[in-house]
């Protein structure tokens, strides 16, 4: 029985802009705030006295957290309806930056930066948001819709990262973080908004996906090295800076331009995503992220070359994120979209973990990222190649699936 059914054909076209907007929204906040913690690294470096090695492991253990609650909230949310977990996540998020705040002991630091900021990144993410956008968009728009949708995560790090800079300029850093916690509660506002599902959807007793379907693990593989980059880049970027011996507004404005660019980067993705096989344009995203990083190693390392590798990586971002989800709903449909897109997420964040936390030990081990450069280059040659096999075919219904 498959789920591709049309659900914005009887919707209002204002219901729709308002689930895709408050969509947006959600990941702006979620990720803004998420993304923009790396800036903060130096100060808490020297506010808690401890190495970078020791910092980057509670952001690798925020990135593992993160993916190990994405099927989990999607399970909940299949059960329970999407709202109630954004509204439970936005709020031990919320709470997670609070104590982040008022951090004086490392234990405290693990406690809020690892552990609730990873849960409540987890529970307000991408597979719950945008399976909910799915559940009210066309298979011939669904693609263009996500990256929409999508390209707000990448917006709001270009807001918060300037954010942060401003503030933490003009008050402090821990001052940065209080708005951050203000801002996350938001996300309890919004979440109402995502509640609703239509009416004339089919409604599909839950079925078991084969998670060996070569399609699931290929997509799964390449996220992880999406995982690893995102992470390497957003936390280790500001101490690469820094070390060269740049002025730390670079940093944020490296972040924030790499958010700006991906608007585009993704807005763009979405759309060839509704005309093009996904998982070749997925293919290409990570050559090209792979080809960006060797010319980065190659180049002197000055404020021109970092803006120069924010414009290219920037195109090339989370512009997967529409399209990993949208092949996942168009081969598996949409009814389990939020549990099977927090599958492929968790394997995400398992890369995310090891692109923080590698990132760090092989500074303290070695002083430089060069080997963590080449091995986020080979990384983006691997994600090239497996999703090569993976060949346009027509959308298998959930039950036309063998069981695991």
């Amino acid at each position: 029985m498959s789920t591709s059914t049309t659900p914005d054909r009887n919707k209002p076209s204002s219901s729709v802009a308002l689930i895709i907007l408050t969509g947006l929204s959600l990941l702006a906040i979620n990720m803004g705030v998420r993304q923009s913690l790396g800036l903060f690294l130096p100060d808490l470096a020297v506010h808690l006295r401890l190495s970078l090695s020791e910092l980057s492991l509670a952001f690798a253990v925020q990135n593992l957290i993160w993916g190990a609650v994405s099927p989990v909230a999607g399970l909940a949310a299949e059960r329970y309806g999407t709202a109630r977990v954004l509204a439970v996540g936005g709020l031990i998020y919320a709470l997670g930056l609070g104590l982040l705040a008022i951090t004086q002991d490392p234990w405290l630091y693990h406690m809020s930066n690892g552990i609730l900021i990873g849960i409540g990144t987890g529970a307000t993410t991408f597979p719950l948001v945008l399976a909910a956008v799915s559940r009210h968009v066309s298979e011939r728009k669904r693609s263009f819709a996500l990256g929409i949708v999508s390209a707000g995560g990448s917006f709001g790090q270009f807001i918060f990262a300037l954010i942060a800079q401003k503030i933490s300029a003009l008050f402090g850093w821990t001052a940065a973080i209080w708005l951050f916690a203000l801002i996350a509660l938001l996300m309890i506002a919004l979440s109402p908004v995502l509640r609703s599902r239509p009416e004339h959807q089919q409604s599909v007793q839950p079925e078991p996906v084969s998670l060996s379907d070569h399609r699931f693990v290929l997509l799964a593989l390449g996220f992880f090295v999406c995982g690893f980059h995102v992470a390497f880049v957003s936390v280790h970027l500001p101490n690469l800076v820094a070390i060269c011996g740049l002025p730390a507004n670079i940093a944020s404005n490296s972040m924030a331009l790499i958010g700006l660019i991906n608007v585009a980067g993704t807005l763009l993705a979405g759309w060839l995503g509704g005309r093009y096989h996904k998982p070749y344009l997925l293919s290409g995203i990570y050559g090209a992220r792979a080809l960006t990083i060797i010319i980065f190693m190659l180049m002197p390392k000055t404020a021109t070359s970092f803006y120069l590798f924010s414009v290219l990586m920037g195109m090339l971002w989370l512009s997967t994120v529409p399209l990993t989800s949208g092949a996942l709903a168009q081969y598996f449909g949409t009814e389990k979209l939020a549990s099977l897109f927090g599958l492929v997420m968790f394997s995400h964040q398992i890369g995310a973990f090891f692109g923080a936390w590698l990132g760090g030990w092989f500074f303290d081990l070695n002083g430089n990222y060069d080997l963590a450069l080449m091995i986020s280059a080979g990384l983006g040659i691997f994600a090239a190649v497996v999703h090569l096999p993976i060949r346009p075919q027509q959308q298998i219904p959930i039950n036309a699936m063998a069981k695991s």
